[in-house]
């Protein structure tokens, strides 16, 4: 075998040798298996929760069955804590609270109940019911707007449009068709369901001037009226 065919040779076996060791580094990386081990469980151990409590002395991971620390709270128009009081009824119509007072908590069963409420602010012993209200949970709050607006009526006569005469008034519903209870007196709020009404100035005892009126909810408005001779 001559010189050059040697050096063939050796450059083979060098070449086949670096071949088989490339071959065998490079293995595919191992197949990832989810047997299903929580990771942190495996670390820490499961964690009990039977018997304990939080911060409030609940049960934790259970849910709260007990009683509604409830408050009501209603606004009329611009008075934000409204003299009043709420009839509560629960969902088979047992009367739960007959006067029940604004703003103060109230300890509740959770469940469904109709709310009626009623304020001295608002004309002629109106009723707003609320009804299908869930309570539920350890503390709520109830926060409704009685659906009232407010007018003042501004009684002139003859031309003096800036003087205003103070006159007594009956209210009529046209939306419900019935008069109202109580009577009012022009020249100052008066603050009604929202609705259609017929307001009757009493000009005398056999005179009474009608004057038809819309009230809409939470609206603040007034009207001048010149009186009937």
């Amino acid at each position: 075998m001559t010189k050059t065919q040697m050096c063939l040779k050796m450059m083979l076996f060098l070449f086949l040798a670096a071949l088989c060791l490339r071959c065998g580094s490079a293995q595919p990386p191992p197949e990832e298996q989810d047997d299903g081990v929580d990771l942190v469980s495996s670390i820490v151990g499961e964690v009990d929760t039977e018997g304990h409590v939080d911060d409030e002395g609940d049960p934790v991971g259970e849910e709260y069955k007990g009683p509604t620390a409830l408050t009501v709270n209603l606004k009329v128009i611009n008075d934000k804590k409204p003299k009043g009081s709420f009839r509560l009824v629960s969902s088979d119509g047992t009367v739960i609270t007959e006067n029940g007072k604004l703003g103060e908590v109230t300890e509740l069963n959770q469940g469904v109940y109709t709310f009626e409420f009623k304020s001295p602010s608002v004309f002629g012993d109106s009723t707003y019911v609320v009804e299908d209200v869930e309570v539920q949970g350890k503390k709520m709050e109830l926060n409704k707007v009685f659906p009232a607006g407010q007018i003042t009526l501004h009684t002139y006569r003859g031309s003096n449009t800036n003087r205003c005469v103070p006159v007594t008034f009956e209210v009529r519903s046209k939306t419900e068709e019935k008069n109202l209870p109580g009577k009012g007196k022009t020249c100052q709020p008066l603050i009604l369901d929202a609705g259609s009404y017929e307001i009757l100035l009493n000009l005398s005892k056999k005179k009474v001037q009608p004057v038809a009126l819309q009230v809409n909810s939470e609206q603040v408005s007034s009207a001048k009226v010149k009186l009937d001779k």
